[in-house]
């Protein structure tokens, strides 16, 4: 999300099934998004790292990987991380897939076929290779194409924390 060539770059690895996670992105990344991604200061990139003791998290992950495959990433992830209720049993992810304007019948080949499963597994590898095991975790740095490189920061931090890494950030 935002601008490719955004000067500074945050990346997340979220579990849907997280209830941090699910914190994170009700209140502290609308006002990221408005005041950084939408003005083209910060690209916020969102990673899957399903961790074990969440039983629907990596059906999740995969459902928002074929929504990406329509284009549709954004709004499946929002009505995913937005549902208070957290049901993310293969019902509620069919209804998340409608919700979010998805072709129903691609979606369901897609989570069949187990199409995202390659780029779930490198994103979890992607996360190990920094350090990352817990969510939400996140890598903020300055904008580097195909690397994960800056300060990581764990867990549901309130804004103010990445409210100041963006701003030394950007003073450099």
């Amino acid at each position: 999300m935002g601008r490719e060539d955004a000067p500074v770059t945050l990346v997340e690895f979220t579990d849907y099934e997280c209830s941090f996670c699910r914190r994170f992105e009700l209140e502290s990344l609308p006002q990221l998004k408005r005041d950084y991604v939408d003005t083209g200061k910060v690209r916020f990139v969102s990673r899957n790292l399903p961790l074990e003791m969440h039983p629907n998290a990596p059906a999740a992950a995969l459902a928002a990987q074929c929504a990406g495959d329509q284009h549709k990433f954004w709004p499946m992830h929002d009505a995913m991380m937005q549902d208070s209720a957290t049901d993310l049993g293969p019902g509620a992810l069919l209804k998340y897939a409608q919700k979010a304007g998805l072709d129903i019948p691609a979606f369901e080949s897609c989570v069949k076929d187990n199409k995202g499963a390659a780029a779930i597994q490198q994103d979890v590898a992607d996360a190990g290779s920094v350090g990352i095991a817990g969510t939400p975790s996140f890598v903020i740095g300055k904008t580097a194409k195909d690397e994960i490189a800056g300060a990581r920061i764990v867990g549901a931090v309130p804004y103010a924390v990445f409210e100041s890494a963006i701003k030394e950030l950007l003073a450099k």
